[in-house]
């Protein structure tokens, strides 16, 4: 038996070996501790506790095949999720949840103008606070500079 601590030193790729994509999806149903006590088996690795998660190479939250799971990290995970397609940015979530209208109402309720779209009440940056950013960069880079 492999301790989990031990296994997660391996690198994404190594902890990943394993997979098998080519196999269909398998829903005995359960959830995500009954998949962590399959693919531990699998495995031969200690039950992960902690930020050690299981994660679905086959982009299935319902699959509980263990050539399709693998101990990851959130990483991992986004990983995962941008490779298939899946991810959605804040942005694209609020959308989806209340529509481009309402999402648009309530960044201009908490000033974010990139996204408001037309007639928002965010504000922009005034040209003294740009200044200031400025000069703050200014001096982070002098004293920089010093240290070298």
């Amino acid at each position: 038996m492999i301790l989990i601590t031990e296994y997660m030193k391996k690198n994404r790729n190594e902890r990943r070996l394993h997979l098998d994509l080519s196999e269909p999806c398998c829903e005995r149903g359960g959830n995500s501790t009954v998949h962590k006590g399959v693919l531990a088996q699998y495995l031969t690795t200690t039950i992960p506790f902690g930020r050690i998660l299981l994660c679905h190479a086959c982009n299935n939250g319902d699959c509980s095949n263990p050539k399709h799971l693998y101990w990851g990290t959130d990483k991992d995970n986004l990983q995962d999720a941008m490779e298939n397609g899946t991810h959605k940015s804040p942005w694209q979530r609020v959308v989806e949840k209340y529509g481009l209208e309402e999402a648009r109402k309530m960044n201009s309720k908490n000033g974010n103008p990139s996204k408001a779209g037309k007639g928002n009440s965010g504000k922009s940056k005034t040209e003294e606070h740009k200044k200031k950013i400025s000069e703050a960069i200014k001096k982070k880079n002098a004293a920089v500079t010093e240290l070298v």
